[in-house]
This record gives C-alpha cells, sequence and structure tokens, in this order.
C-alpha cells in the first residue's frame, strides 16, 4: 500500500490516522473470527461491514488543522476543546448506498465510541437549531480539515482492499463528500436514538428499534475493544486451550469419576462433589468439551469470595501460564500490587496498570472474577457493552453456589437467564453440597438438562467427619480446646459473630494461633492468610468456610444451619478420605445472642435435631439431611427477597439499552453492596502521608469494609471522621483482633 506511506495525518503523537485506522481493523479481523454467532444473534446479516465502516471514519475528525497541531507540538494548547467524533460521524452520509438504517447504526458507534449519548446530547444540543452557537462553530471546525482534505479523500480509494484484507470480501468505496456539503449528521443519529429511547424506554425480545436493544450494545461492544486494543498495541486476541499442565500427571494416575464425566459432558450441567474429588480440574475439562474448534470462547470462573477468587487465579495461572489469565474484584489491583515482582513502587504500579488494562479489555481467555462483575453490566455502568460483548457465547463455571444469599441468587440466576438466552452462554453450576430445592431452581429456570454426582459408595469413600453435639456454649468447653492443643491436634474454632470470635481468642492465649475475620485491614489479613498452615490454632467467623484451602484436625464451632456447617466441616480432614481416616466436628447447641441476625433459627433447631442423631456423617447422608432441613425450601421472609429482587432484575433489564452508561445505575449498583470503606484512625498519618506521596496502592493496605448498619452506629458516636473522601473511623483497632467495638 504505498498511498499509506504518504499519508502523514496523525491519530496520536506517534500513529499516523491511516496507521491506526488499519490496526483497529486488524483487531475487527480477529473479532469477526471469534464472534461467528453476532450477525445471527442480532438478526444483522451486514453487521461486520457497518463495524468496518464505523472503524473506518471513527477518527476523521482528527484531520482537522488544530487537531493536527496539537498532535505535531505546534500549538501552545494541549486542548482541542471540541469532540472529533462529531465531525468524524458527518461523512457516513457519503455511504449513499447503504440503508437509512445501516447509515444510523454506523453514525452511532463513531459518535459515541468514547462518550456516550446522553452526555454528548447534553453538551452540543445546540446543533438543533442551524442559528446556533454551536452550529457556527461545527462549521468552524470542518473548515479546520481543508488543508487535508486530498488525503481524506484519497482514503476512500483505500476501503475495497481494506476491507478484502480484513474482512475476506470487497466494500463498495463511498462517494466523496465536497467540504461545503458537510453536515452534523450528529443531529441527525443521536436525535432519532434519544426519541426512540423516550418512545420505547424498554429492552424486550420483540423491540421494533434493534439499535436499542443488543444490535447497539455489541456494536460499542466491538468498536471499543478495536480501538482500545490497537491503541494497546495488540491485534491478536489469544485463545483458549484444549488442554492443562497438570492433565497428563491426572491421566497417569486416572481421572476421578467426576472428572470422566465432566469430560465427557456437552451442554450445560450441574456438579455436585465432595471437597478433594477433583471438581476444578472437572470443570477444566467439561470447559474444554464445550469449547469450539478455534478455542476462541472465553471462559469466566466465578466464585463468592477474594481470597478463593485469588487463589484460583495462582492456580489457572500455572494450569495455562500468566498471561492467558485475568482476575478481577473489588480489591485485585492491591493484590496484584503484591504479588509483582517489580522492585520499585513506580514499577510495580505501571505493572498492575498493565495488567488490569488487559484484564478489562477482550484478550485474556481465562477470567476469574465474582458474579457481581456481570450484574454490573445489567447497571450499565461504564464499560458494559465491551463487558456483554465477551460474554458472547462463552463459558461460565460458577463455583461454590451455595455461599450467596437468597437476594445474590436471585440476581445470579436472573444474570444466568439473560445470557444464555440472548448471549449462547454454556454454563456449569458446581457445590460440594446443595440442597435440592436450589440445584431444581437453577436446573429448571436454566434448563439444565445434565446433573454430575456420584453413587452413594463412591460419596461414602470420602467420608471423614465424626459429629459430636456439645450442650452449652463454646466458652464452656475451653478446657476440651485446650486438651486437643496438648494432644498435638491443629485446632479450628468458628464463631458466629467477630465480638464472639475475639473474645475466645484471647482467652486461648495460644502462641501459634491466628484470628481471622471481615474486620482487619488489608495488610493485615494478607499476613495472617500467608501462616495459616503453620499454626496450631485458627479462630474465625463465615470467613472460614469457604475460600481458604486449610486443613486442620478438630472443629469446636457455634451452631449453623447444616450447609453452613458442612462447609466448616470441609476445612477439617479435607484428605482424610485417601487413609480412610475419621476425625471430629465438636457442635455447640448454644451460639451468640446475636445469631437470630444471622441465620434463620429454625434452620439451625432442625439441624441440631438431625445432627444428635448423626455418628459418622456419610457423605451419601448429607443430601438427605439438607432436603430434610430445607424441606420447605426458602422461609417466607427469603422467599419474598427473593421474588422482589427478581421483579426488580427485571426492571433493570429492561432498561439495558446500548450507548447510554447510567451514573445513577452505577450509584444503584453499588447499593448492592452493604459495605463501606473505612481506615481505621489509629492509621491516619501513614495513610495520609501515603496518599501525599501518590503511593496509593500502599495506602490501600490500610483499608477496611464494614456494614452500613455498623458504619450508622458509629456515625452517630461521632466515630467517623471524613477527610479529602476518605472516611476514618475512630475506634480500637489491633493488629491480631482487628477492629473492636466497644458495644455489642
Amino acid at each position: 500500500m504505498d498511498l499509506v506511506k504518504k499519508m502523514v495525518i496523525l491519530a496520536k503523537k506517534d500513529e499516523t490516522l491511516i496507521e491506526h485506522t488499519e490496526n483497529t481493523l486488524k483487531v475487527l479481523k480477529n473479532m469477526k473470527e471469534y464472534y461467528p454467532e453476532i450477525p445471527c444473534i442480532v438478526g444483522v446479516d451486514n453487521f461486520w461491514d457497518n463495524i468496518f465502516y464505523s472503524l473506518f471514519f471513527h477518527d476523521f475528525g482528527k484531520a482537522s488543522k488544530e487537531f493536527q497541531e496539537i498532535l505535531q507540538n505546534k500549538s501552545s494548547s494541549s486542548y482541542w476543546n471540541y469532540r472529533h467524533e462529531l465531525i468524524s460521524v458527518s461523512f457516513v452520509k457519503s455511504l449513499d448506498f447503504l440503508d437509512e438504517y445501516d447509515k444510523y447504526a454506523i453514525a452511532m458507534g463513531i459518535i459515541t465510541h468514547h462518550k456516550d449519548a446522553y452526555t454528548l446530547e447534553e453538551r452540543y444540543n445546540g446543533f438543533y437549531n442551524s442559528a446556533s452557537y454551536e452550529y457556527e462553530i461545527f462549521q468552524e471546525k470542518i473548515n479546520t480539515l481543508t488543508m487535508n482534505w486530498e488525503e481524506i479523500n484519497n482514503y476512500y480509494k483505500l476501503i475495497p482492499q481494506l476491507s478484502l484484507k480484513y474482512l475476506n470480501y470487497q466494500l463498495k468505496e463511498p462517494q466523496r463528500l465536497k467540504i461545503d456539503s458537510i453536515e452534523p449528521y450528529f443531529v441527525e443519529s443521536i436525535g432519532r436514538y434519544l426519541n426512540e429511547y423516550e418512545d420505547n424506554n424498554s429492552f424486550t425480545e420483540n423491540n421494533s428499534e434493534p439499535l436499542l436493544s443488543l444490535y447497539g450494545i455489541l456494536i460499542k461492544g466491538i468498536i471499543n475493544t478495536c480501538d482500545h486494543l490497537a491503541s494497546a498495541g495488540i491485534y491478536n486476541i489469544l485463545k483458549a486451550k484444549n488442554t492443562f499442565k497438570s492433565l497428563e500427571c491426572i491421566k497417569k494416575s486416572g481421572l476421578r469419576t467426576i472428572q470422566k464425566i465432566a469430560h465427557t459432558t456437552k451442554d450445560d450441567a450441574i456438579l455436585i462433589s465432595p471437597t478433594g474429588s477433583g471438581k476444578t480440574e472437572a470443570s477444566l475439562l467439561w470447559s474444554i468439551k464445550n469449547q469450539n474448534e478455534m478455542l476462541s470462547k472465553r471462559v469466566f470462573y466465578i466464585l463468592p469470595y477474594t481470597a478463593s477468587i485469588n487463589a484460583m487465579y495462582e492456580r489457572l495461572k500455572n494450569e495455562f501460564d500468566e498471561e492467558y489469565v485475568g482476575l478481577i474484584h473489588g480489591k485485585s489491583a492491591y493484590y496484584l500490587y503484591n504479588e509483582s515482582t517489580k522492585e520499585s513502587y513506580e514499577e510495580k504500579k505501571d505493572n498492575v496498570k498493565q495488567i488490569r488494562n488487559l484484564t478489562k479489555k477482550i484478550y485474556k481467555p481465562y477470567k476469574i472474577i465474582t458474579p457481581y462483575q456481570i450484574i454490573k453490566y445489567f447497571y450499565k455502568v461504564k464499560g458494559y457493552e465491551m463487558g456483554l460483548t465477551e460474554m458472547v457465547n462463552s463459558i461460565i463455571i460458577l463455583d461454590e453456589i451455595h455461599a450467596y444469599d437468597p437476594r445474590t441468587t436471585a440476581l445470579i440466576l436472573s444474570v444466568l437467564k439473560y445470557l444464555k438466552s440472548n448471549l449462547n452462554v454454556s454454563i456449569m453450576i458446581m457445590s460440594a453440597t446443595l440442597p435440592t430445592f436450589i440445584l431444581n431452581l437453577f436446573q429448571k429456570t436454566l434448563n439444565i438438562p445434565h446433573i454430575i454426582s456420584l453413587e452413594n459408595k463412591e460419596l461414602d469413600s470420602f467420608t471423614r467427619h465424626k459429629i459430636n453435639i456439645l450442650n452449652g456454649s463454646i466458652f464452656d468447653f475451653i478446657d476440651e480446646i485446650h486438651e486437643e492443643l496438648d494432644n498435638e491436634n491443629k485446632v479450628l474454632i468458628v464463631c458466629n459473630t467477630v465480638q464472639d470470635a475475639q473474645k475466645i481468642y484471647e482467652k486461648l492465649d495460644i502462641e501459634k494461633s491466628a484470628l481471622l475475620h471481615s474486620r482487619f485491614i488489608l495488610k493485615d489479613r494478607q499476613q495472617i492468610e500467608t501462616k495459616l498452615d503453620n499454626l496450631d490454632l485458627l479462630v474465625g467467623t463465615q470467613a472460614i468456610e469457604v475460600s481458604l484451602d486449610i486443613n486442620y484436625d478438630v472443629l469446636f464451632t457455634q451452631p449453623a444451619p447444616l450447609d453452613a456447617l458442612i462447609q466448616r466441616f470441609g476445612r477439617i480432614n479435607r484428605r482424610g478420605w485417601e487413609e480412610k481416616i475419621i476425625k471430629p466436628v465438636h457442635i455447640c447447641t448454644i451460639g451468640s445472642e446475636y445469631d437470630y441476625q444471622i441465620y434463620n433459627q429454625s434452620l439451625i433447631e432442625k439441624t441440631l435435631e438431625l445432627l444428635k442423631n448423626v455418628d459418622i456423617l456419610y457423605e451419601s447422608s448429607i443430601q438427605i439431611l439438607l432436603d430434610e432441613v430445607y424441606q420447605e425450601g426458602y422461609d417466607l421472609e427469603s422467599q419474598k427477597l427473593f421474588d422482589d429482587v427478581t421483579k426488580s432484575f427485571e426492571i433493570i433489564q429492561n432498561n439495558l439499552v446500548a450507548f447510554m452508561s447510567d451514573n445513577g445505575g452505577k450509584n444503584d449498583f453499588y447499593k448492592l453492596f452493604d459495605s463501606v470503606e473505612v481506615v481505621p484512625y489509629k492509621f491516619f498519618t501513614e495513610y495520609n502521608q501515603l496518599i501525599k506521596e501518590k503511593r496509593y496502592y500502599e495506602a490501600m493496605a490500610y483499608t477496611i469494609n464494614i456494614n452500613y448498619k455498623r458504619f450508622s452506629i458509629e456515625q452517630k458516636k461521632n466515630n467517623i471522621i471524613t477527610k479529602d473522601n476518605t472516611i476514618f473511623i475512630d475506634v480500637t483497632y489491633d493488629s491480631e483482633l482487628g477492629l473492636k467495638f466497644d458495644d455489642k
């Protein structure tokens, strides 16, 4: 392309406009190969043609003399104070051989590739009057293209050969426009879109305006992907792999039953199997079976807690290599910063930024996330179109499904239903234990054809625990705990409240011990988690029910519903089934005086009544016991919450439209979290010094999350201090005990 060498209009300081355009088309070629289903999903046969034209024209406005002078350092200003998209979109008028709706779609892709429709309309609504100041400014900006007009016209000649190269077929070369005929197509397209949005104000399968539905969402998602990756110098999206590193070793020792079944299961599945039976490997084998031939399906591994996500991230990095695996959760930046092998703060910071930027884009084939990373797309949080685009035809593995409350379960179920119906995702749901009513709910709602589980005989081979009911409070059995420690057994204690956990930890006063709960700053929690394997005693709350790969000999626990207890049991004698070892789990009948705020008391009563008749807890009996406890499903309050959330989320889904990032939606999304980030006032000086030095990742180490109820209590006590958007909490903090409150 000799013509390209002569073209000097810049898109960036170190890249010409035509170079950047062609780089976006390189990514488009990759996207077209990886997502061949999209035209069928949106019902638009020429979908990729429209994306091509959007990308081709998307930066034409940068040909302005003023913009070029800034890029070439010929202007004293570093800010153009105009949106180049408003000029770029006007060139769509040259596509006079296209259907009007195609031109409209192309225009919306161009206009919104940086700003959403409402933002642009609010700022430039003067365009609607040809006698307005805004219209006059537009004409002035068009005239700044004069010196580059001939070169822009030469670009048109490239369309047939570029389309052949990147779409594998030729597109028609448009008719060139005259500079004095350029009109603000922005008015026509944005005006039409917002009118249609206000008229419809809903997104349904039968929506008469395709751009309000998936068509518009995927247009923006793909244009942003192509633009962002090209700007990052990345033109090829990584493919998934058809194996993982430990597979050969696993095959030599023999695939376990659930792994064999998963490896041959095509289509959606629910996998129920005990801890230690190889669920993770089974899910990876299932994902390979459900991949496509080109290995382009993205794989999302969803877990409920940051500790389990971090652990899975390390595990999958070992299986697939670091470049292929992404990590996303609220504190992932802090985790990546601490794991960085770079030496200086600046190097670590840049490393984290690079990793996070790539992870947010459609690039890495494996991502470990929380369910909220997907739920937020439906609240139209910025970047939602690209997020939903990545989900098309993807593979979702949802692990530890038992860990969610009715509200979150309703959100997850609604999201999965949408993704399966509209984006053709494949789903595997996994748990060690799951009440049948929850299993049936997911199976029926999502039409899941396969249930993978073990026969009773094989299930019982994983039996590891002996039940012992202790009549009384956990504080009544201090001597028994000391006796187990004296016998060199590693003891785990689980309390239902932080206060009780702190209290018994202080009473026991064991040298090689630790306390783990949700009220530690990030730095201290991370330090505690690094020494969990080398303790004689660990005291914790529900924070240890899932997520942590720990192994203790004896459990003492306050009472809880059976499914919660089973998770606590899972931290005891984790691999005892290999040597047929049975170890005790002691359950106290009296818990915290505030348990009624945490658990349904009738479920606890049913659990204790059933477990009184159990000696050895055979794995095959767990499902029977669970279904006895949950024979009526959710209680009335939980069922109402589930139903209300499901109905509310339907409204949110109905408002899921393209080109409309929503700050209100963002606020609504963050209201889902019963959480406020605070910094203990003890660290006021250290924290502010780090902020002053712009060492933000190190400052994050001092943060902690408390619930809104606790926040309100401390606010009424004047224990909350706000400085420069940081909330400090002025209560006792101890690196060994965590936050301590002076009330119950």
